[in-house]
């Protein structure tokens, strides 16, 4: 019977000191890239006016104006935290919104999943919103 060889598998083979090279320029060139693009976004989208519109023990309702100053619109993420008087989180949300081009809209989000309950006569201290980004 005849002995046949058969090559290791899989083979390995090392990359070349220059693919190396051009892997890692291309990753660093994709986070600056997004850097950048986040940082116009902020530009393009301001947020004004936050404030409470109606709440109770077990929802939140906010109110918010937000401007798109771009020439598209956009799909923006908005992360909003509700805190009490404690400084304590009592609730957060992240949602999604469509703004149109050029154009100051107001707009308001229900925020029913409470994480820290309000106590009876307990009123939401400070709200925030902000742009969420990956």
């Amino acid at each position: 019977m005849p002995i046949v060889d058969r090559l290791p598998f899989p083979r390995k083979y090392k990359l070349k000191q220059t693919v190396l090279l051009f892997a890692i320029l291309a990753a660093l060139f994709g986070l600056w890239l997004r850097s950048n693009a986040h940082k116009s976004q902020s530009k393009r989208i301001i947020i004004h006016s936050v404030g409470v519109e109606r709440f109770d023990t077990q929802f939140v309702e906010i109110t918010f104006e937000i401007e798109n100053k771009g020439a598209k619109d956009e799909e923006v993420m908005l992360l909003a935290k509700v805190y009490n008087t404690a400084g304590e989180e009592v609730t957060s949300k992240l949602f999604q919104i469509r703004t149109k081009a050029q154009k100051r809209e107001t707009r308001s989000e229900m925020i029913d999943k409470m994480t820290l309950p309000l106590k009876p006569g307990e009123k939401p201290y400070r709200i925030t919103l902000e742009l969420y980004h990956r």
